[in-house]
């Protein structure tokens, strides 16, 4: 049995978005996936113990019939929610804004928002403060939403833009080892430990990842691809693993990491059993290696063999997705 084991399901209705990152790896087919689909998937899921549902894309809220079908779906089932991300840039004005958060709250979806912000997607700062905003009126708090950000060398442009929206929200921007942490104001910086979290303070997480580079990139000899000083720490793919992401196309792939669009790692489709999924996993060499060998077991298995890679990486996916590229995965089995 693989240690592979899905305990959320993540939709990415579509592939289409309102914005073009440089970094962004997102195929944009015009296969989009329906939300008859979809439910028939998560039902076979849920039956199966699976109990948790987010969202990506593309941009999800391009698809917001998908996104408030599939939400009452998952609440009448009595499924929770993670997060639905968002580049919250996608409304033409302020009306459609509250329209569509209005429409996904009243649906049930009581996740948290995960706002994908930084250099590369390149929001400008007041509609950026405008989409938090309409989402603390949408919700009744002021803490559902969380910014997860990549880092970039133009990252001090967008740190003065955080602080701006930050300062625009009546709030500050509080650093952890020089990075941004969290948005917070005095309302939330006032409470007691034993004051209940109400949600009236501003609260905004700040995730800041560093970029993923592409296998394509690798392959094309780009210095920082394999530049680093040391290997990747190997988790079994702990972080982006243990989930089955739904694609626009209604292939089923184990993470949500950056090489989930490889073909090495689709395991079906939405139309497959959970079983039959489960039984692909175990048959795939590439998911053996990400969740039971590890792929820094496999990374110094073919260097004992005989290969020699271009560099060191620290980006576990980069890696995957340079096995995932190669014939035969570089014979992993």
């Amino acid at each position: 049995m693989t240690m592979f084991q899905p305990e959320e399901i993540i939709f990415a209705p579509t592939g289409r978005c309102n914005l073009r990152c440089p970094h962004c790896r997102v195929t944009r087919g015009p296969s989009e996936i329906e939300a008859a689909d979809a439910v028939a998937f998560l039902d076979t899921c849920a039956d199966a113990g699976i109990e948790r549902v987010g969202f990506s894309g593309g941009e999800p809220f391009l698809r917001l019939d998908f996104l408030v079908a599939v939400t009452k779906a998952a609440v009448s089932r009595g499924l929770f929610f993670d997060r639905l991300m968002t580049n919250g840039d996608w409304w033409i004005d302020e009306a459609e804004l509250e329209a569509g958060l209005g429409a996904v709250f009243d649906a049930g979806f009581d996740g948290v928002i995960g706002l994908s912000w930084d250099a590369y997607h390149g929001q400008a700062p007041a509609r950026a403060r405008s989409f938090i905003q309409a989402l603390a009126s949408a919700w009744g708090r002021k803490d559902a939403v969380e910014i997860l950000s990549v880092r970039s060398p133009d990252d001090l442009s967008f740190l003065r833009d955080l602080e701006a929206v930050a300062s625009g929200l009546g709030g500050r921007v509080e650093k952890l080892a020089g990075e941004p942490a969290r948005i917070v104001d005095e309302a939330f910086s006032s409470r007691s430990e034993s004051d209940p979290d109400d949600g009236s303070g501003l609260n905004i997480q700040v995730q800041r990842f560093g970029r993923s580079r592409s296998a394509a990139e690798g392959a094309s000899g780009m210095a920082e691809a394999w530049g680093d000083a040391s290997w990747f720490v190997d988790d079994l793919c702990a972080g982006p693993g243990n989930v089955f992401y739904v694609h626009p196309d209604g292939s089923v792939a184990p993470c949500c990491g950056f090489a989930n669009e490889s073909a090495a790692l689709k395991l079906g489709t939405v139309r497959d059993s959970y079983e039959r999924l489960m039984e692909n996993a175990q048959a795939n060499s590439q998911v053996r290696a990400c969740f039971d060998e590890g792929l820094g077991s496999v990374r110094k298995r073919l260097e004992a063999s005989g290969t020699r890679f271009p560099g060191k990486t620290r980006d576990i996916c980069f890696f995957c997705e340079h096995l995932c590229n190669q014939p035969g995965g570089m014979s992993l089995a």
